[in-house]
């Protein structure tokens, strides 16, 4: 263990794989039609929130210290490309969607962890809602961590009466849009799994 650390990078390996695969399950239990639909999600957001949000003391970036992978959040995106956009590493390519399952007008979009994080899906009175917010609303705020009794920071409410307000198929809007974050993650951070169990094997 290294005097600047406090854990071991196998600790930290260990850790990341649990939380990794804790997000799958819970994620295919959603599609499965579990009747614990709501708890696997705010549990999912309590999970991102640790995966990720924290910067640099979030679990992928601990992680990936010791990989150095080049990890993109690849989306597919409507509308016209920008100019200017960033290839996908190769070593990212075998896990990005098929852009050929998009309708025509698609193209993939690849985002750093901030980038995907600062993206928005929506814009609610005005004011763009990101991943991020969505990520932090359900679990600081809607149980996945913390329970809010009042909600007083007005962004927040906005998100919280578009949720109660519109629904796609079981879910209210926010939540829906958290089961797609979920699958963008999973899939973005498979070749740091896979980096790690080939390193566990070796060890």
């Amino acid at each position: 263990m290294s005097d600047d650390y406090a854990v071991s990078r196998d600790y930290v390996d260990r850790l990341f794989i649990h939380v990794y695969c804790d997000l799958g399950q819970r994620f295919e239990e959603i599609n499965a039609g579990s009747e614990f639909r709501l708890y696997h999600q705010l549990n999912m957001a309590r999970l991102c929130r640790q995966l990720l949000i924290d910067g640099a003391n979030g679990l992928f970036t601990q992680a990936n210290r010791y990989y150095r992978l080049p990890i993109r959040f690849v989306v597919p995106t409507v509308g016209p490309a920008p100019e200017v956009l960033k290839s996908i590493p190769e070593a990212i390519l075998p896990y990005c969607p098929d852009i050929n399952a998009f309708p025509p007008g698609y193209y993939l979009h690849p985002h750093n962890v901030d980038g995907f994080l600062g993206s928005s899906q929506m814009i609610l009175a005005g004011t763009p809602v990101k991943n991020s917010d969505v990520i932090k609303y359900v679990a600081n705020v809607y149980g996945g961590v913390h329970l809010s009794p009042s909600i007083k920071d007005e962004d927040e409410r906005l998100i919280a009466r578009f949720n109660d307000q519109w629904a796609v198929g079981q879910d209210g809007m926010v939540l829906s849009m958290l089961n797609d974050i979920v699958a963008t993650i999973l899939r973005s951070l498979a070749p740091l799994r896979a980096a790690i169990e080939a390193h566990c094997e070796e060890a």
